[in-house]
């Protein structure tokens, strides 16, 4: 059982924030307000966020030391809080590398850790500032002491700024929008590999509401009709379509005629967003790039022009463009990933622990898959390989599946060598969820050995953020 300080006048709506360092000892809570937790219960956040940085890559590399800020949604079931920790350096001469490591952990009751999601853009702005202002030179522990407090008081006016409901897991709603016969619904049934109803689909009416597992959290898609007549009762009942939209997916048919129309109807779209002062990602699909077509130079110089105007309209969201197919499963799939995974507040550390397995076995490429093929992070040494990872992977979790079905592999490892390169494609398990990683690598001298002496702490780091993944 672990031991909390007494928390009975606490209220229940506040945060808590711990302040760690990479001290010679190891890590070292340096602060926490309020001081609700005992000391032993602030070691074991200030061990846990730190170990979640690579190690001597990161912290004992001073000349890395600009680069080094991650943020990212951490459990810690036993003491029953999750906490939005942001990783960072603190400039010290006299450390190893000339920087210590350093998070800021603001933590919440699990109960309540919908509420980071939900604002994780705007506590991140509170604490990367503070983090600032600790980072660059050496300050005594009184002006810590007033750094820490003073973003706690702005973290608990936040709190009481806003009203985020309490919820038990998260539901995300996510919209497919696009005019009418843009190639929404072919995407939706591709992506879920439902390929012998391409055939049958007919114009959407209205809107078709579709729920999917991921990890753990319950998905809601949206397919919003293109037609005139529905997407005027988007825009008049705004509040009941778009409202509390996590992810927008925009589909144009770059093939169709009516480039000005969709750009209208896009600017209306994002204009209700913002007046609700939401900001949910966005991933334009340059929609029926089939794979005949895609070097057509008319159609390259439409898509960059209407890129440059879909950014122009769309300024202050982020936002993401793919030419799509559904003849080419790697362009929806990438499509797809990325709008997953921008949802994620893990995306750069689970990235950066990708990178620190890679370095272990002088990788040139890892990628993480989950069950249905969907990319949840990926590393590597530049764009080329990352393609050809991206592409080559789901054949593989397909060869390791047939494989495996036929007993011809008895292991959760199989190898594939080819003239200059190995590929290393491992199954495994993180509670509930089935994963799967595939490492690209040169003829590395005993890879195997070293990818099984250093998988268990590669496990071990990235299990609380599959956990929090979404």
């Amino acid at each position: 059982m672990v031991e909390m300080k007494d928390i009975s006048n606490k209220n229940e709506t506040s945060s808590t924030i711990v302040l760690s360092v990479f001290e010679k000892e190891g890590p070292v809570p340096k602060i926490c307000v309020p001081d609700y937790i005992s000391e032993d219960n602030q070691m074991i956040i200030a061990m846990k966020s730190i170990s979640l940085l690579m190690g001597d890559q990161i912290y004992q590399n001073g000349g890395k030391f600009f680069g080094i800020k991650y943020f990212g949604i951490l459990p810690f079931p036993d003491l029953e809080l999750t906490g939005l920790t942001y990783f960072f350096l603190i400039k010290d001469e006299n450390a190893r590398g000339n920087a210590k490591a350093a998070t800021i952990s603001l933590l919440v009751e699990n109960k309540r850790s919908y509420f980071l999601y939900e604002n994780t853009k705007q506590l991140s702005i509170m604490l990367a500032e503070s983090a600032n202002l600790l980072a660059y030179e050496v300050v005594s522990q009184e002006k810590i002491d007033e750094i820490i407090n003073s973003l706690s008081q702005k973290v608990e006016k936040y709190i009481s700024e806003v009203n985020t409901p309490v919820e038990f897991t998260r539901k995300i709603k996510v919209l497919f929008v696009g005019l009418g016969n843009s190639g929404k619904t072919s995407y939706l049934r591709a992506i879920s590999q439902k390929f012998s109803e391409l055939t049958e689909i007919r114009p959407t009416k209205g809107v078709e509401r579709t729920e999917i597992s991921l990890l753990g959290h319950l998905l809601k898609e949206w397919d919003l009709g293109g037609q005139e007549k529905y997407r005027a009762s988007y825009i008049k009942n705004a509040d009941l379509y778009l409202y509390d939209t996590n992810l927008l997916f925009y589909f144009i048919d770059v093939r169709d005629h009516k480039s000005k129309e969709s750009l209208e109807y896009f600017g209306k779209l994002v204009e209700i967003m913002r007046a609700f002062n939401q900001f949910p990602p966005i991933i334009i699909n340059f929609h029926k790039m089939d794979p005949d077509i895609s070097d057509s130079p008319e159609l390259k110089e439409k898509i960059e022009k209407l890129s440059k105007k879909f950014s122009e309209l769309s300024k202050g969201f982020t936002i993401y463009f793919y030419n799509t197919s559904i003849f080419d499963l790697y362009s929806l799939n990438k499509s797809f990933s990325e709008g997953i995974s921008s949802l994620s507040p893990n995306r750069e550390i689970f990235a950066a622990q990708l990178q620190w397995f890679s370095s272990k076995l002088n990788a040139q490429a890892m990628l993480l898959l989950n069950e249905n093929s969907l990319i949840l992070s990926d590393y590597a040494t530049n764009k080329e390989i990352e393609v050809v990872s991206e592409i080559s992977a789901p054949h593989f979790q397909n060869l390791f599946r047939t494989f495996t079905d036929f007993k011809l592999i008895t292991k959760n490892q199989a190898v594939w060598q080819m003239e200059d390169s190995i590929i290393l494609f491992n199954h495994f398990n993180i509670d509930d969820n089935s994963l799967y990683l595939l490492t690209l690598s040169s003829h590395e001298e005993n890879i195997v050995k070293k990818f099984e002496k250093n998988f268990p702490k590669f496990k071990e780091r990235i299990t609380p953020l599959i956990q929090t993944y979404l």
